[in-house]
């Protein structure tokens, strides 16, 4: 994956180091759980290597703070935004303008890098932060901190080219990923989806660009189970489906259907069920589920960090298309039936072609969905399904390749 004049340097950053690293990340989730988790991923894989890193991730996703943390890791929560179109921001809790609330944040973040002086600094997604609020915080960390190496992070499939390409030019990300970055990590493969093409890269940001491959969360090997997860794979144990839909805010309208699906199939259904409504789903979406799937084989949990020990244990797994999931789903070579959001952004249906075209999946887009059809799939998955095409599958090390490409800039 990485050119030969890399390799060197990779090689020396996969050995466990004995320098201090400080290392600062920007995570911009609102609503979502995305961006926090894949950097997360990549925080165990730094401590590995470097044991006495110091670590502080900027986020402000509304359950960041109870969030499993690696050794040697904090978070600093500034307030909350959540996006509700494209380029259009409102705060999500405090009864504020949005600008002086985008203030708070940018100063806050100000503050923390010029405190915390990082070796490198990570910023997830957004070359110049939500709404341009890293612009101030990296010109004075450039100014003030010229040793500190600044990466760019983004995941392979931003949206569609076309509206992403515009966006970008339009908002001055392009400017601030040349003028700023001293690195661009792509969390993805080429030969899956050709960012730096597709997003007409200038030739001066592809010569920074390195891609990672997919970004994936290790397995849990533990000695120990819960009691939730003891008694639900009680012996004897059926198959299981895992119905999952990330943090859950918009999965309601695919869960509902599963469970429509479920109840034609219950009289002849040998398999059990859980539904992972996720933190951030309505508590009345939540309730409805819940007194839906009564007298069905299905329990409709949040489900916290756990859910990849389910996900590990599943004969089929229900989901949506983000980033996130899909690389779990691969990295365990899951039987799946994939349902991707339909917007506003396009990245999810993106998602999905690419990787149904590889026969990594199957794919029901929202206006073919329905109990019947659900249900006559998810028959066909649990008697026939086989996993995935494993020649087809993409590089998965990620998180590991990414932290190597941290350490090695230093």
């Amino acid at each position: 994956m990485y050119s030969s004049p890399h390799r060197e340097n990779f090689m020396r950053a996969f050995m466990t180091r004995s320098v201090a690293v400080k290392i600062l990340i920007y995570s911009q989730d609102g609503f979502g759980l995305g961006h926090l988790r894949r950097n997360l991923n990549i925080c165990l894989q730094i401590v590995k290597r470097s044991p006495r890193a110091s670590i502080l991730i900027i986020a402000d996703s509304p359950v960041a703070p109870f969030f499993k943390l690696p050794a040697q890791c904090d978070f600093i929560k500034i307030p909350t935004i959540v996006k509700i179109d494209s380029g259009v921001w409102r705060p999500n809790r405090l009864p504020m303008n949005y600008q002086e609330v985008l203030k708070i944040r940018s100063e806050i973040i100000q503050s923390a890098a010029l405190g915390f002086r990082p070796d490198f600094f990570l910023v997830d997604h957004m070359p110049h932060g939500a709404l341009g609020e890293l612009a101030v915080p990296l010109q004075a960390l450039r100014e003030q901190c010229p040793e500190t190496k600044i990466v760019l992070g983004l995941r392979d499939i931003l949206g569609a080219p076309d509206t992403i390409h515009k966006q970008w030019k339009r908002e001055g990300a392009f400017e601030a990923a040349m003028s700023f970055y001293d690195h661009v990590c792509i969390y993805g493969c080429p030969d899956v989806f050709n960012s730096t093409e597709e997003y007409q890269f200038t030739p001066e940001l592809v010569a920074k660009t390195q891609y990672c491959g997919y970004v994936c969360r290790e397995d849990v090997k533990t000695t120990s189970e819960n009691g939730f997860l003891k008694n639900f794979f009680a012996e004897p144990r059926k198959k299981f489906v895992l119905v999952t839909g990330g943090g859950g805010a918009d999965a309601s309208y695919f869960m509902d259907s599963f469970l429509d699906a479920v109840r034609l199939l219950a009289p002849r259904a040998s398999f059990n069920a859980l539904v992972s409504t996720g933190p951030f789903m309505h508590e009345d979406q939540r309730q409805l589920l819940t007194q839906k799937a009564k007298g069905l084989p299905v329990t409709v949990t949040r489900l916290g960090q756990d859910s990849i020990r389910f996900l590990r244990r599943a004969d089929l797994v229900v989901s949506m298309a983000g980033y996130n999931t899909i690389a779990e789903i691969m990295r365990f070579r899951k039987n799946a039936i994939i349902v991707p959001r339909p917007g506003p952004s396009a990245e999810q249906t993106m998602r999905c072609r690419i990787m149904t075209e590889r026969g990594l999946f199957d794919t029901i887009q929202l206006q073919d969905l329905n109990a019947e059809y659900l249900a006559e799939n998810i028959s066909h998955k649990l008697e026939n399904g086989n996993g995935m095409n494993e020649a087809m599958l993409p590089d998965l090390n990620g998180a590991s390749n990414a932290a190597a490409l941290m350490l090695s800039a230093l």
